[in-house]
C-alpha cells in the first residue's frame, strides 16, 4: 500500500471518529456545550490531531453540514413543480422527493441529532433557506404568470419549505418510523393539496 493511500485512510478514519464523538456528545450534553477537549477525549485522539482537520467545533459542524448540502444539490436541478401535481393525482410520491429522503435517511444519524433540541438550532433555518432559494427558482421557471389575487411565490415557497422541514424533523425524531416512500407521498400531497385536504381527502363529508 502506498504511503499516501495509508495516510488518506487514516485521515478518513480519524474524521469518522471525530464525527461520531460529536454526535454522541451533542446528544448527551447539547452541541453548544461540546468542546474540542471533549471531542479529542471521546475520539481518543490528541487535540493537535483535531486541529489538523478543523479550526474548532463550529468549523467541524459547518463542514459536516456543507457535505449534506452538497449531496442534495444534484437533486435540486431535477425538480419540476408541474410534475409534482401529476404524481399527487396518481397517488404516487414525486421521485425527486423520494431521492432526497433516501439521501437524508443515509445521513439520519447526523440529522436526528442536529435537528433535535440538543443539536444545531441553525440547521432547520439553513435547510429551509437552501430549499426556498432553489424552489423559488424552479417555480419562476416552470409556472405561468400569476394573477393579481394569487399568493406571491415567495410566500408560497416559504410555506412549503417550512412544512417540509417540519415533516423532516418529525420523521427524524420518530426514528424514521415511516418509509421514505410514505413520507415522500405525504410531502407530494401536502405540496399540491395542502395539509388540510391531505388529511381530509379520504374522509367522507
Amino acid at each position: 500500500m502506498k504511503k499516501e493511500e495509508k495516510l488518506d485512510r487514516r485521515q478518513i478514519r480519524t474524521k469518522k471518529l471525530i464525527r461520531q464523538a460529536l454526535l454522541e456528545l451533542s446528544e448527551e450534553k447539547g452541541l453548544s456545550q461540546v468542546t474540542v477537549r471533549d471531542l479529542a477525549e471521546r475520539a481518543e485522539i490528541n487535540r493537535g490531531t483535531f486541529y489538523l482537520h478543523y479550526r474548532d467545533v463550529a468549523d467541524l459542524v459547518d463542514q459536516l453540514k456543507s457535505e449534506i448540502f452538497e449531496g442534495i444539490l444534484p437533486f435540486a436541478s431535477e425538480i419540476n413543480p408541474l410534475e409534482v401535481k401529476s404524481h399527487a393525482e396518481r397517488g404516487e410520491p414525486y421521485p425527486v422527493l423520494l431521492k432526497v429522503l433516501e439521501y437524508f435517511l443515509a445521513q439520519a444519524d447526523f440529522l436526528r441529532v442536529m435537528l433535535s433540541a440538543n443539536g444545531d438550532l441553525q440547521l432547520p433555518l439553513q435547510i429551509k433557506e437552501f430549499m426556498s432559494e432553489r424552489m423559488l427558482q424552479k417555480f419562476e421557471q416552470y409556472m405561468p404568470e400569476k394573477s393579481e389575487d394569487a399568493i406571491p411565490w415567495d410566500y408560497f415557497v416559504a410555506y412549503i419549505a417550512s412544512a417540509n422541514i417540519g415533516v423532516l424533523t418529525h420523521w427524524m425524531a420518530s426514528e424514521n418510523d415511516l418509509s421514505t416512500r410514505e413520507v415522500a407521498l405525504m410531502m407530494t400531497r401536502i405540496i399540491t393539496q395542502g395539509p388540510l385536504e391531505t388529511v381530509l381527502g379520504g374522509v367522507k363529508r
